[in-house]
């Protein structure tokens, strides 16, 4: 586990490695917490919670219902069908 070292002015720098993991750029402000003896920075986007676009789920069932038009068509048609029973 990384360690840094406290110094005047009660500042730390961030180890490399965890700076690239973390995304963390020049002027990015990071939220700090402390509880039971725990220290825990947060980037703003970890602490935001995180919003989805619609076009995220774009294309998630693709191939769910048949892999060909004629494929989605028969199965649509077989659901369709089922309604009317």
């Amino acid at each position: 586990m990384p360690q840094v070292t406290v110094r005047d002015k009660h500042q730390i720098t961030l180890p490399m490695s965890i700076v690239r993991e973390a995304h963390i750029r020049t002027n990015d402000v990071l939220s700090v917490d402390y509880k039971d003896g725990v220290i825990t920075l947060a980037t703003e986007r970890a602490a935001q919670p995180q919003r989805k676009r619609l076009m995220d789920y774009a294309g998630i069932a693709k191939g769910l219902y048949g892999q060909t038009a004629d494929e989605v068509h028969a199965y649509l048609d077989e659901e369709r069908a089922s309604w009317e029973r």
